[in-house]
Order: structure tokens, then C-alpha cells, then sequence
């Protein structure tokens, strides 16, 4: 048994080469370059080779076809017709070997060799055998379809959990997982394979992996999408996270409850642009309800990035149907943006796409009024709103009297010309002229009285004395003279 655990850590590694030498990864790599071991791995016309070297010990497996253990993983049950088994290890220049392959027709032949010299087979190599496979058979893929059936059969969900637990390393234990998420489970033991899969996989990739593959089925019922919740939080990176949960949002965008599922585990992520992308991704499926959009919106408030928000948010205006608490929540997470060209261009879309109710309306103006501090992206913001949107008395006259108040007469008056360009009310007359006494440029404040002097020219007394009012504010007398006769 000494010898055993003397070169068991060696095995681990051969697990991987042995069936999927591709999947030998870079950080167990590294780890066997610490330990000064030489090690390299082939596969190729279906030959499977490892080899391993620490300057003392040399272990060599190499392996073709399907192999089979037997019930107490301490011999080899069978090969496919074109199947054989090699493994050798030299220590100090003493060799020792094995050689499995297949006779065809379910017959088998197996030597061991000591150096150059081929022993009987029993007991020598039958022993040898004995007693390194079942480290094998525990690190490598060798042999699993058969060890999971038989499991599976004789103790269920919880038998082939339990010995996820007691595999060598993530890429066999991430191979057992799949083998096991194929068979039949009942509904009501899948959150217990959901559950055992994620805490017997350490690595991020292999656990991501599994979920990825399986994530339709993860999600299945209310207890195994909270398994899955629970097994995403396990993946530490952000990238393999939103690998996971970008399959979940192209399979599920339909499914409300599973949507949730996934926007709980989004929520987690700590990367901007990851959790940006998983969002996107969501936003961007046909099938998505707005019930989904609304409970995505406020996931955008993680995302700490003024680019990545703005770029959420504006996707999510895509959808025609948003309601107006939606509209409502988007405008909420916007506050949190504090880039005053992302924030006004969300606003654009906004007026541009969406019909805003007056609540909307008033929230959107009197968030520019308080976070947008560029004279110029508010007043495109609110030309906006004044082209796209059907506005109330009480919005138009907070949109009149927040642009004139702007730093920039040439952009208040830019906005107030804007509202001009529209059939006004006598009270919504009123309300612009009133409005136009913040310009304190005499040229501005004249441009803005002569674009309303048309309409006003038609309106009742109480209009023509709010625009001469209003012209009392310009010092020129040629400005003046020019706003006044005017309306005369």
C-alpha cells in the first residue's frame, strides 16, 4: 500500500489523458511543472497516451477502445473488439507493466511484465492491478459509464453523489456529472444531483460546464432552478458564470419564473461588462415577456459602468409593450448613471419609442433638471420629448421652465423655439412666455417671442399680455421694438 500512495498522486493526471488528454488544463500544469515532473499527453487515431517523469519515477498509460471494470474496480471486465490497456512504471530503472487487450469475441488477454521478464499473471500482475486500479478508476474516466450505470442502479441519485465525492479531480468528476444528469431522475431528486454536482466540482470551467449543458433540465421545476441558483454561486469567475447563464437566457427567455432564476444568479456577477452581456443576451430573445423586462431592469443598478447601463437600458426600451412601471423603474435606474451624454441618449430612445405617461414625463424632466448638467444634452433631451411626445399642461410647463433656466440662452431658446413649433393652447402660451423671462440674452429672448408672435397674434388678450410681459425683459430697443410690433 506504500507504493501505492507513493505514486497516487502521479494518477491524477492520467485520469485526464487517459480518455480526454485534451482536457489535461493549464493550472494542473503548472502544478506538476512546480514539482519539476515532465509530463505530456497525446491523442490520436483514437490511441490515448500519458506520459509522466519526476527524474525517479516514470508512469506511462496508454489506452484504445472501451474499457470496462469489473464490480469492485480491481480488474478489467472487458475491452471493445479493437480495445487494449498499457501501463507501465519504471522507479530507479525497475519496470514494471501491464498489457490488456482484446481477443475479440468478449475474450481478453492480459500479461505482466518485470522488466524484460513476463511473471504469471496470477497472482503478480492480478495483484498489481488490484491495487493501483481502483485509484485509476477514481481519477480518470476509465471505466465510468459502467461505474455510474451500475451505481445508479443499485443506489440511485444519492449513491452516484456520493461518489462524485470521492473522485480525483474536476474534469472526472465534471465527466461522472454528465453521465449521471442523462439518466432518468425523478423530478424530485434532481435538486439532490444538482446540489452533489456543484460541491463535488471545484473548478469553475468543469462546473460551468455541466450546468451549461444541462441547464433546460436544471431549471425544470421551482426546487431544482433554486439547486441550480444555489450551484452558480459556487463559480467564482465571472466569465464562466455568464457562459451559463447566457445558454440559460437563450433556452428559457420565455419562462418568467425560470427568467427570475436566472436574474437572481446574474445578479451576483461582479464584472460589468459579464453581467452586461448576460442582460443583452436576455434582452435580445423574441420570446421575452415584459414581466421578465421589468424584473431585469433593476438588475442594470449593479452595473456600476455608465457605458454598460445605458447600453442595457437602451436595448431593453426594444420591447414595444413595456408598461409604464417598467418605463418608470428604467428611468429610476438611470439615476445612477452619471454620464451625461449615456443618460441623455437613453432619454432619446425613450421619447422616441415609447409613449411616456405624465407621471414618466415629469419623472424624466425633472431628472434631467437635477442630473444632467450639459446644457447641450439636455436641451436635445427635451426637444425630444417636445417632437415625440403628447405632453400634459403640467409637463409642459416643468419642460418650458427647467430649459429656460439652462446656463445657455442659446439652448433655452433653442428648446422654447422647439415648443413653439407646436399648436399651443392660450394656457400653454402663457406658460412659454412666462418661461422665456429666465433668457437673459436680449438677441435669444426675442428669437424665442418672435417664433410665438403667430400664435399669439390669434390668441385672446390675457396671451398678448404674458408676450408683452415677457418683451418688458428686453434692454435693446431694437430687439424690443422688433418683439413687439410683432404681434401688432
Amino acid at each position: 500500500m506504500n507504493l501505492h500512495r507513493g505514486f497516487s498522486k502521479f494518477l491524477f493526471i492520467i485520469l485526464v489523458a487517459l480518455i480526454h488528454p485534451e482536457a489535461f488544463s493549464q493550472e494542473e500544469s503548472a502544478s506538476q511543472s512546480e514539482s519539476s515532473t515532465s509530463s505530456s499527453s497525446t491523442n490520436h487515431n483514437g490511441v490515448h497516451r500519458w506520459r509522466n517523469s519526476t527524474g525517479v519515477t516514470n508512469f506511462n498509460i496508454e489506452s484504445r477502445g472501451k474499457i470496462e471494470v469489473t464490480d469492485d474496480d480491481r480488474d478489467i471486465k472487458s475491452l471493445s473488439n479493437d480495445g487494449y490497456l498499457e501501463i507501465t512504471k519504471t522507479v530507479f530503472g525497475s519496470k514494471r507493466a501491464i498489457v490488456i487487450e482484446s481477443l475479440g469475441g468478449g475474450k481478453i488477454k492480459k500479461e505482466y511484465y518485470e522488466g524484460r521478464n513476463k511473471m504469471e499473471w496470477d497472482p503478480h500482475g492480478k495483484n498489481w492491478l488490484a491495487e493501483i486500479l481502483p485509484e485509476i478508476v477514481r481519477s480518470t474516466t476509465l471505466g465510468a459509464e459502467g461505474r455510474v450505470n451500475r451505481i445508479f442502479a443499485k443506489d440511485g441519485v444519492s449513491g452516484v453523489v456520493a461518489e462524485l465525492s470521492r473522485l480525483e479531480g474536476d474534469y472526472t468528476a465534471s465527466h461522472y456529472a454528465k453521465l449521471l444528469l442523462e439518466k432518468n431522475i425523478p423530478a424530485s431528486e434532481l435538486p439532490r444531483a444538482i446540489t452533489g454536482i456543484a460541491d463535488a466540482i471545484d473548478s469553475d470551467y468543469y462546473l460551468s460546464t455541466v450546468l451549461q449543458s444541462n441547464v433546460s433540465r436544471m431549471l425544470s421545476t421551482p426546487d431544482a432552478a433554486n439547486a441550480f441558483l444555489q450551484g452558480t454561486k459556487k463559480i467564482g469567475s465571472a466569465y464562466y458564470k455568464s457562459v451559463v447563464l447566457k445558454e440559460a437566457a437563450k433556452k428559457l427567455a420565455g419562462s418568467p419564473a425560470q427568467v427570475k432564476t436566472i436574474l437572481q444568479s446574474a445578479a451576483e456577477i461582479d464584472s460589468d461588462y459579464y453581467l452586461s452581456v448576460v442582460l443583452t443576451t436576455l434582452l435580445e430573445q423574441n420570446e421575452l415577456k415584459e414581466e421578465s423586462v421589468k424584473d431585469l431592469i433593476p438588475v442594470t443598478t449593479n452595473i456600476s459602468s455608465d457605458y454598460y447601463r445605458s447600453q442595457v437600458l437602451d436595448k431593453a426600451l426594444n420591447n414595444a409593450s413595456l408598461s409604464n412601471e417598467s418605463l418608470k423603474s428604467l428611468v429610476t435606474a438611470l439615476e445612477g448613471v452619471n454620464s451625461d451624454y449615456y443618460k441623455s441618449s437613453v432619454f432619446n430612445t425613450m421619447a422616441e419609442r415609447m409613449t411616456m405617461e405624465p407621471d414618466v414625463q415629469i419623472q424624466v424632466i425633472n431628472q434631467i433638471k437635477e442630473a444632467v448638467n450639459s446644457d447641450y444634452y439636455a436641451s436635445i433631451t427635451m426637444k425630444n420629448v417636445l417632437k415625440n411626445q403628447r405632453l400634459t399642461d403640467e409637463s409642459f410647463r416643468l419642460l418650458v421652465n427647467v430649459s429656460s433656466e439652462f446656463n445657455s440662452a442659446n439652448y433655452a431658446a433653442d428648446v422654447l423655439k422647439t415648443a413653439a413649433e407646436k399648436k399651443l393652447s392660450n394656457k400653454q402660451l402663457i406658460d412659454i412666455l412666462k418661461a422665456s423671462a429666465n433668457i437673459d440674452s436680449d438677441h435669444y429672448l426675442s428669437e424665442v417671442l418672435l417664433s410665438l408672435s403667430d400664435q399669439v397674434r390669434s390668441s385672446d388678450s390675457a396671451v398678448k399680455d404674458a408676450y408683452r410681459s415677457a418683451a418688458k425683459n428686453i434692454d435693446s430697443d431694437t430687439y424690443y421694438g422688433r418683439a413687439v410690433k410683432a404681434i401688432d
